[in-house]
């Protein structure tokens, strides 16, 4: 029997399924997730699943958290370098696929149902028009889909590293403060997991905010930065989150436009669906449309949040299958 690996490696896990199709439907099977930060090397975790199943895998496809080039990634967030061919040696895999962690999640788009999001904006969509995938979490992830008129095809980008760019005079005084730490900014400072604590952070030292005990003490400050924030328990951490999606709006517009997605924008990511309260109140919208000279394309452009956690495992799992094919 011919079995086929999906594997997804952020900074914080990694999950590997066995995959099959039944019609129209992937199945994933022996699902499991491991701590990425617990290992020093992927091979060790791929070795661990390999005993647990017991089975010898004859393709697979990874999608990770780094810029793929050719066959081999080093990861962003995580001190690991992984390579197909070494990873075809070692385990006797016939063909492994390395893809980004977004153009796996961009794959795995066509294999959700209309309930699998949560829309921002419906927006006007054309059918066969270009579309965008924007997911913040640990990093922030950017692609472009492209229409080439037979199929949607995801080209990876690394937009998340591109400059960040003020939109009012507040944020231009965020840009400051990180730009005394970092010495450069990219948007990824500022809409990633780290990014919503160092607008926390900026608020406290510069514009009177008070820094509560929960944040210092927290292991993940900033879960509870959004749990405060929607809660009303605390003005800081509302006012940084609003900061957080005024520039993650900022950023989708950005990509739409430069890949003029008609056929609309989707936000994966772990951040998102963890704040749809507050995505929900309009923010989020009004940001992304008011663009200026673009404000009116911008408007027609549907945006959704990407509610199933299980996409890029299945966007990797699709491309899996493929490769038997």
């Amino acid at each position: 029997m011919i079995e086929v690996l999906a594997g997804y490696v952020s900074g914080a896990t990694v999950e590997l399924a066995r995959v099959s199709r039944k019609g129209r439907h992937l199945k994933l099977s022996d699902v499991h997730s491991f701590p990425s930060r617990e290992f020093s090397r992927f091979d060790r975790i791929l070795q661990l699943y390999v005993r647990k199943t017991n089975t010898q895998f004859s393709a697979a496809c990874l999608g990770v958290a780094g810029p793929v080039i050719g066959d081999e990634v080093s990861t962003t967030n995580l001190p690991w370098h992984i390579s197909a061919p070494t990873l075809e040696r070692r385990f006797a895999l016939g063909q492994v696929k390395l893809l980004n962690d977004v153009v796996v999640t961009a794959h795995g788009l066509g294999e959700l149902e209309s309930d699998s999001f949560f829309a921002i904006n419906r927006g006007r969509r054309i059918d066969g028009g270009n579309q965008a995938l924007i997911a913040a979490g640990a990093g922030l992830g950017e692609a472009l889909i492209v229409n080439d008129g037979q199929e949607m095809l995801p080209f990876p980008s690394e937009g998340g590293h591109g400059d960040f760019a003020p939109g009012n005079q507040l944020e231009a005084e965020l840009w400051e403060y990180l730009y005394s730490e970092l010495g450069r900014v990219e948007v990824e400072d500022i809409v990633s997991l780290s990014g919503l604590e160092r607008i926390y952070n900026f608020l406290v030292d510069t514009h009177g905010g008070t820094r509560a005990d929960w944040f210092s003490q927290a292991q993940y400050p900033s879960d509870l930065i959004i749990e405060k924030a929607l809660s009303g328990q605390d003005d800081t951490a509302s006012r940084a989150l609003d900061i957080f999606i005024d520039c993650y709006a900022s950023e989708a517009a950005n990509l739409a436009l430069k890949g003029m997605a008609l056929g609309g924008v989707y936000i994966g990511g772990v951040i998102a669906p963890k704040m749809i309260t507050a995505l929900d109140k309009g923010r989020f919208k009004e940001r992304f449309v008011k663009r200026g000279k673009m404000e009116s394309l911008l408007a027609r452009i549907p945006v959704g949040v990407i509610i199933d956690e299980r996409t890029p495992l299945l966007g990797a799992a699709s491309v899996a299958l493929r490769l038997l094919q």
